[in-house]
């Protein structure tokens, strides 16, 4: 599925138009269109695991950041390590052709908003926070948002700039108390409790 999504994205990238049928699409990626639409219920779907992929990475490298280096930061280094290993990726193009169509836009908008939980979780995980709280939420929110005009700054101007630097310098506007373990140490995690299932129920 993934060698699939980077061949139908590299597609788009290379004639900068999602223009291309379902058949057009599957027999590029080297699939059946019956395969095809088991990987990927709608063409806007093959864009995801890419991506998906990215923010993985993105997530793993941050909870495998050292606990002692500011958070900030590892989101930063993250972001450009990403960077560096999707380096076949044009982000330009990419995001000139997910805003193509409003399909395109409702997936790429879906992505963000499970960047922002996935990210959440990360900063809870690392303040000790409970991934539901209002601040880890905020933070998460906050990142992914970062996160996305810094893949789009590099290029509004007509000229490249190092994404992660312009990630730094979006974050630096915050301030640094949002990123920070709560005043008075880790707070205990609340989970919510078990849900009972409807057949135990009378």
């Amino acid at each position: 599925m993934l060698e699939a999504s980077r061949a139908v994205i590299d597609l788009f990238l290379r004639e900068r138009t999602s223009d291309f049928s379902v058949k057009e699409l599957a027999a590029h990626a080297g699939l059946s269109e019956r395969t095809f639409y088991r990987y990927f219920p709608r063409k806007e779907d093959a864009i995801r695991p890419v991506v998906d992929a990215s923010l993985a990475r993105i997530v793993s490298d941050m909870r495998a950041a050292p606990r002692d280096k500011p958070l900030r930061e590892t989101m930063e280094e993250a972001l450009s390590q990403s960077l560096a290993q999707e380096n076949t990726l044009n982000w330009e193009n990419f995001l000139s052709v997910v805003n193509e169509t409003e399909s395109f836009r409702a997936v790429w908008l879906q992505i963000l908003t499970d960047a922002e939980v996935a990210l959440a979780r990360v900063v809870a995980e690392r303040l000790g926070l409970s991934p539901d709280s209002q601040r880890a939420r905020l933070a998460g929110a906050v990142l992914a948002t970062a996160g996305r005009l810094a893949m789009e700054q590099p290029f509004s101007a007509g000229r490249k700039r190092d994404a992660s630097k312009v990630l730094a310098e979006c974050l630096e506007l915050l301030g640094p108390t949002l990123f920070e373990e709560p005043a008075g140490g880790r707070q205990p995690v609340r989970r919510p409790p078990p849900q009972r299932s409807r057949q135990g129920r009378r």
